[in-house]
């Protein structure tokens, strides 16, 4: 799928700006150091797709040793879900977050039933010091390793970034967690990655972690009918679990995506939402951003967004990955708002709360723009509601 791109437009102290324009996907690049880009990402003139990953070749056969590491994770859907505790957690699917930037390393998710640097694999996951997440692509507990850490970081302060009078505060600042899934555009195809990374996520989930949400900030064309399957379900684990999938529409330069086959985020189920990108003033679809009023549920604004990049550093960017995580922050708002809620229960508030813009009729379901007070009143406003029926 042809997505477009990111290109710096100007400066800001401390920081690079980027913002969309057409661009041809780039070749992988080699893994390399924290700042490393996804496949997509053309580090010579500073564009980046929305991340495609890798596709699948139809000879690859896992390696092995990356196997062994996840073979305990293969049925975690059958097993039984401990009690929840902590606050609300998204998962971010992507490249790895960098969780010593001062915006996030209160924010990330720590795991409890792990001893970190002792080199064990303590809660049995098959991943060794799987601290504040893991990294599918290379079966170890270091998300940081790969490409598309500042993709996935820059995702990840737009959810919950400190709120330190540095840089940028995240939508859910104090309020979620982060849990970093890195790699997803290292070792295998995306499809294969993300099966294992919600393998990950659901058996941390059956432990007691409060994994809400998962932030999918990627996505591409699938038109065979048995990758299609795949990706319905592995979603559909997310589901079985309570966990809700806020997937980004392409960044198609205002195509409609109603009969393309884009995954994960034209997936029709309950706990799927799929955001297209507002431009900067809120007032209209960004130029970049793809729509389709059958397949993309809203808008958020995605344009000239600040956030955090490895290093400690921040960078505006522009694109669908950037306003999918402002929907994904909110969601975990309105989990901590009211816990009893469910994964499809918030996603049709979420729905049910946009504004609407008359730029937006016919382009996306809603006909809305998230509308992040009227989501969290609706939220508070269910607590009752909610108690009564149990």
């Amino acid at each position: 799928m042809t997505t477009l791109s990111k290109i710096s437009t100007s400066s800001l102290p401390s920081s690079r700006v980027r913002t969309e324009a057409p661009a041809a996907r780039a070749p992988v690049e080699a893994s390399r150091a924290p700042t490393a880009k996804a496949a997509g990402f053309d580090a010579r003139s500073n564009f980046v797709d929305r991340p495609t990953g890798r596709r699948p070749s139809g000879t690859e056969t896992p390696p092995a040793a990356l196997l062994s590491k996840t073979a305990s994770l293969k049925s975690v859907a059958d097993s039984k879900q401990a009690p929840l505790s902590g606050p609300p957690v998204v998962a971010v699917f992507d490249g790895g977050v960098d969780w010593n930037h001062t915006d996030l390393k209160d924010a990330m998710w720590t795991n409890p039933w792990e001893v970190a640097g002792d080199g064990l694999d303590n809660d049995g996951n098959g991943i060794e010091d799987d601290i504040h997440g893991f990294n599918v692509g290379f079966g170890s507990g270091d998300p940081m390793r790969g490409e598309g850490t500042d993709h996935g970081t820059h995702v990840a302060g737009i959810i919950a970034a400190a709120d330190n009078g540095q840089g940028n505060t995240g939508v859910a600042a104090g309020k979620a967690q982060i849990l970093s899934v890195g790699g997803i555009y290292d070792g295998e195809d995306l499809l294969t990655n993300f099966e294992r990374s919600v393998d990950y996520v659901v058996d941390l989930k059956n432990k007691g972690a409060n994994i809400r949400a998962v932030n999918a900030s990627f996505g591409d064309e699938y038109r065979d009918a048995a990758s299609q399957k795949r990706w319905k379900d592995a979603v559909q684990k997310l589901a079985d679990a309570d966990i809700l999938l806020v997937a980004a529409t392409a960044n198609g330069n205002g195509s409609n995506m109603n009969n393309v086959k884009d995954f994960p985020a034209n997936l029709d189920l309950p706990n799927v939402l799929t955001v297209a990108s507002m431009d900067k003033r809120n007032d209209k679809l960004a130029r970049y951003s793809s729509h389709g009023d059958k397949v993309v549920e809203m808008a958020a604004v995605g344009e000239d967004v600040l956030s955090t990049v490895p290093g400690g550093d921040w960078e505006e960017m522009s694109g669908t990955s950037m306003a999918t995580p402002r929907v994904a922050a909110t969601a975990a708002l309105m989990f901590a708002e009211n816990p009893k809620l469910t994964a499809a229960e918030v996603r049709d508030m979420l729905v049910a709360t946009t504004e609407k813009d008359p730029d937006l009729k016919g382009k996306v379901s809603s006909s809305g723009k998230l509308d992040i007070d009227a989501a969290l009143a609706a939220a508070r406003a269910s607590v009752g509601r909610v108690a009564q029926a149990a």
